[in-house]
């Protein structure tokens, strides 16, 4: 685990007014980027580009990854663009957050506790990111105790007894 990436996490559990989705998909995207890689040279494979390592992850057929998992990267993926408008930015990492939700199993909006709905929405995204990371990071082998979703949980529901699979 990366010290950046635990200051990340810090940084959004410790003060909310950190929470903001454009700082996730820029920054965070970074993180996932890193985790993907490290999936694929886990696999013995490279990518040059972020779609390239998408696909080749799809074709890896890891069996312990949902091939909606990889849908999911890619609606992140089409969310991080500068050149999109906020209102569609937003239906695509929505889009990504509900993905990842069915995976798990779990209904976010009933999960957080939050009585405003962009706020909520936007944790609802930080948990599924954190999700995400952890997942890239165990299919790659490294196997910790470090879980930054129950941070996530932890914050912003008062809860630490979410499962993760």
């Amino acid at each position: 685990m990366s010290d950046t990436f635990n200051t990340f996490i810090q940084q959004t559990v410790n003060d909310e007014s950190n929470l903001c989705e454009h700082l996730l998909l820029q920054q965070g995207f970074d993180f996932i980027k890193q985790q993907l890689q490290d999936y694929l040279q886990h696999e013995g494979l490279t990518a040059v580009t972020f779609t390239q390592a998408i696909k080749l992850a799809r074709k890896s057929n890891n069996s312990e990854t949902d091939p909606r998992f990889w849908s999911a990267l890619e609606a992140f993926y089409l969310a991080v663009g500068d050149s999109i408008d906020n209102q569609t930015q937003c239906k695509r990492w929505l889009r990504f957050v509900n993905i990842i939700e069915n995976l798990q199993g779990y209904a976010g909006s009933q999960l957080i506790n939050d009585k405003q709905i962009r706020s909520k929405r936007v944790k609802r995204f930080y948990l599924a990111y954190t999700l995400v990371w952890e997942h890239l990071r165990y299919i790659a082998g490294n196997e910790d105790d470090y879980n930054p979703s129950e941070l996530i949980i932890s914050a912003f529901t008062g809860s630490t007894d979410h499962q993760h699979g």
